[in-house]
């Protein structure tokens, strides 16, 4: 999760707002959108995206 992502910020607070809220099940799906969310780092992409 990059600080000044937009993106990573709201799913972070959706996630934290779920979990608060008893809704687990949401939680996971945020988690899981977090952890597709693209990386923001100078890496190389994720093995297995973009596959046809």
């Amino acid at each position: 999760m990059r600080a000044g992502c937009v993106e990573c910020a709201r799913l972070a607070r959706e996630k934290e707002s779920a979990r608060n809220a008893g809704d687990l099940s949401k939680a996971t799906d945020c988690a899981v959108l977090l952890r597709r969310h693209p990386d923001h780092s100078n890496k190389s992409a994720h093995a297995g995206r973009g596959r046809a």
